[in-house]
């Protein structure tokens, strides 16, 4: 009996559904089908998923091999799909995080070098490949850093293996892709620069954007910023393909998310308030109102979870930088998700800050590598807490804004002592305060104006214009997603 069984494929144990996936995936990867292979990669894969492997691996790359020729191309981006999956569902060990990274190491020198060719893939999958090397590589650097809490075994093996998800690879290899793949040049509209291949330019592009993201991720947020510039993510100024090209991120939702999440938090770490605030209402009007759209991807938990915490962020850039123009869906949303934290914060408990904070930041990790021959030290929680203190230091220099702002909205003059005893603070700090909202202004873009006279403070508030026609456009899109939803329901 046992000598039947082993003179059968590896993969005959498999169910019917699963072999019919591989053979229909590398048929159409084959083909350059890319509509079907978005099919298979994203609903079938995630169907498939709960089925047979929600608590379970997928089957080794050696066991399907037999399905599809034994084509060395697939099973090389199958097994970048296999460790996503092993990572994400279940607890992988030092030679499962080896593993994963020699493929990448695999995928990405091939690539680089001309000897994979990927002629067709969908925009997700493109995507995923450099954006699960970075949760990866994240990942990894949150285990580097408390590794010397873990028992003797499993230290040896750690620094057997110091050369795996290095950050200066990791951060190599991102930099080699947008530099092989002419991106920059083609965003800057240069004449004559071409990409090797579409997907070898989407696969540029989607690096740029994690790179933007590991910076964000180490707390470097001028730099993550800095390599963004090239993408018109508000489609501004593009034209032609460049414009087709900057317009590359939403072909992922995924991607869609990330990169104006992760922009928007940089843009709040560096004060710039407005610029926060346009990045979180873009991105959290457009899934709300796509619902339906992105309800469709197997993704859409993990998109739902991260537009809540750019709400979050959103609320912590309202409060700190008030007066800023939003969306009356916006404040709806923030009022029936965080109402309690913003009843805080009316009420002068800063803690609601830290609070959103804490919920809504990412895993910040640290980009220092280990040190053959050091013994590892435990350094679990001093990225979060350098990123926490930052944070904290920002709300200190701006939380006398929303008050000092609300008094002075109230008349159009005060005495500076009448302000003090307002604000509960002597003369001179309420000064203080004012030249502080002052100075803050214009990068606060404050709907507010005042001069000081002596100990006179003369306002002279900038009159709002009435938005109707926004009014009449938030109702209709209002009454489309009723429509939308009673047409699901039927």
């Amino acid at each position: 009996m046992a000598d039947r069984r082993e003179d059968k494929p590896a993969d005959f144990l498999l169910p019917e559904t699963v072999k019919s996936w591989f053979s229909h995936m590398y048929t159409h990867l084959i083909s350059g089908n890319v509509a079907e292979m978005a099919r298979l990669y994203d609903r079938e894969f995630h169907n498939l998923t709960n089925n047979y492997f929600k608590q379970a691996s997928w089957p080794e790359p050696s066991a399907v091999e037999s399905l599809v020729d034994e084509d060395p191309t697939f099973l090389l981006l199958y097994k970048q799909i296999y460790f996503r999956h092993l990572f994400s569902r279940l607890q992988p060990g030092m030679d499962m995080k080896v593993a994963s990274w020699e493929t990448y190491v695999a995928i990405f020198d091939g690539v680089l070098d001309g000897s994979l060719d990927l002629e067709a893939l969908p925009s997700q999958w493109v995507f995923d490949i450099v954006g699960e090397f970075v949760y990866q590589y994240q990942s990894y650097c949150q285990y580097r850093a408390k590794v010397a809490t873990k028992g003797e075994q499993e230290i040896a093996q750690y620094t057997e293996n110091l050369f795996i998800w290095d950050t200066s690879k990791v951060i190599g290899y991102l930099h080699a892709l947008v530099r092989h793949s002419k991106i920059v040049e083609i965003l800057k509209e240069e004449e004559g620069v071409q990409a090797p291949s579409d997907v070898v330019k989407e696969l540029g592009y989607f690096s740029l954007i994690t790179l933007a993201r590991a910076h964000v991720l180490f707390g470097d947020y001028f730099t993550s910023l800095k390599l963004l510039e090239p993408i018109d993510l508000f489609n501004k100024s593009s034209r032609g393909e460049a414009k087709t090209t900057a317009q590359i991120h939403e072909k992922s939702p995924g991607c869609h998310v990330s990169v104006f999440y992760h922009m928007g938090f940089a843009q709040l770490m560096l004060e710039d308030f407005a610029a926060a605030i346009r990045s979180f209402s873009t991105i959290i009007l457009q899934v709300n109102r796509n619902r339906n759209y992105y309800s469709r991807f197997a993704d859409y938990e993990q998109l739902h979870k991260l537009t809540e915490k750019a709400m979050a962020l959103l609320a912590i850039a309202l409060f700190l930088c008030p007066g800023q123009r939003v969306n009356d869906q916006i404040h709806t949303l923030i009022r029936e998700k965080y109402g309690d934290k913003q009843s805080k914060l009316q009420k002068g408990d800063i803690s609601a800050l830290t609070e959103l904070f804490g919920f809504s930041c990412p895993k910040f990790i640290l980009a220092a590598v280990a040190v053959e021959g050091e013994a590892p030290v435990n350094r679990s929680a001093e990225a979060s807490q350098r990123q926490q203190k930052a944070f904290n230091a920002m709300v200190a220099r701006q939380q006398h804004i929303p008050a000092v702002r609300s008094y002075i909205k109230l008349y159009r003059s005060i005495d500076l002592e009448k302000l003090a005893a307002f604000r509960g603070v002597d003369v001179e700090l309420a000064r203080a305060e004012l030249m502080a909202l002052k100075v803050s202004g214009p990068r606060l873009k404050s709907d507010v104006h005042f001069f000081l006279n002596n100990n006179l403070v003369l306002i002279d508030e900038e009159a709002s214009n009435q938005r109707t026609g926004e009014f009449f456009i938030n109702h209709i899109h209002k009454f489309a997603r009723i429509v939308d939803e009673c047409a699901v329901n039927q």
